[in-house]
């Protein structure tokens, strides 16, 4: 009887191990690229622009890097319809981990300020002078109004956990001597001045005649989960928002995996080790298929 040699039946284990392994590796692979964690962070956005004004920083992490930040800063931009510069800096950053955890922060502080996003979803803010964005200036039946916003800071947050997580979904707002400053002008004589404060823990009050064209709306905010966000404030300007849909200090955290999808090895490790196993398999196979032939025999 024609026996099978040592060389022969590994080589022929080894082979058909290989097609397993990578029929495994092939599918643990598009399992692993699937979305992890997720973060998106704007720190100024008009509506109405089919191009955004700043891009929005987003991460996502597949699970294959431990970690995915995205992150965009610079001078306040004009506002479209603007013709007066602004002050300050904005500052927007959103991270995606591969534990299935992700935070952003998005906002705005004065020339010299930043805004700091920990890993842990911590933001921070150091100021130095107010930031002053002006909006566009617009007439309504005959009266025009002009408007600029004034800030030490102004930003958002959000934190989000693994999606069959009951903790770690966070999100919220600081604004910090935030004020809106209008005023009108009738038959070309400018009125008064006129002072809106603006507080995170209550509606704003806005007064006539500005309580027609303005409209405000502050920290608006959900942490029901698995998806997290918050929008630190929103203006509208003119009759229904028309002039101009403002968003400063806007994030979304989530929605991220199940905490089992969380990857526990990372795919090149998960590669090393499942192909050791394999051709370990494999010889130990061969090798008792050799002894079989040679008794048989």
């Amino acid at each position: 009887m024609k026996t099978l040699s040592l060389r022969t039946a590994v080589g022929k284990s080894v082979r058909v191990t290989a097609v397993a392994l990578a029929v495994v590796l092939g599918s643990a692979a598009a399992a692993q690229a699937a979305t992890v964690s997720q973060s998106t962070a704007s720190a100024i956005n008009v509506a109405a622009l089919s191009t955004p004004l700043i891009p929005i920083s987003k991460a996502v992490d597949d699970g294959s890097v431990p970690q995915v930040v995205s992150t965009l800063s610079g001078a306040i931009p004009l506002l479209p319809g603007e013709t007066l510069a602004n002050t300050g800096v904005y500052s927007q950053t959103a991270i995606a981990s591969s534990d299935g955890t992700s935070a952003a922060c998005a906002g705005i502080v004065g020339t010299g300020g930043a805004l700091t996003l920990g890993s842990d979803g911590t933001c921070t803010a150091t100021t130095a002078g107010p930031a002053i964005v002006n909006l566009p200036s617009f007439s309504v039946l005959g009266t025009g109004y002009t408007f600029r916003i004034e800030a030490s800071s102004l930003y958002s947050y959000c934190t989000a956990a693994t999606a069959d997580s009951t903790t770690g979904f966070s999100a919220g707002s600081t604004l910090a001597n935030v004020k809106i400053i209008a005023q009108a002008t009738v038959l070309g004589i400018p009125g008064p001045a006129v002072v809106i404060p603006i507080d995170v823990n209550q509606p704003a009050s806005i007064p006539a005649p500005f309580s027609s064209v303005l409209s405000v709306a502050v920290n608006q905010v959900d942490t029901t989960g698995p998806t997290t966000s918050a929008t630190a404030l929103h203006i509208g300007l003119g009759p229904n928002s028309s002039i101009l849909s403002l968003d400063l200090g806007k994030v979304t955290c989530g929605g991220n995996a199940l905490t089992q999808d969380v990857p526990m090895l990372p795919l090149g490790g998960a590669a090393v080790a499942l192909g050791t196993a394999a051709v370990m398999t494999g010889t130990s196979y061969g090798i008792r298929r050799h002894r079989a032939s040679r008794a048989a025999a």
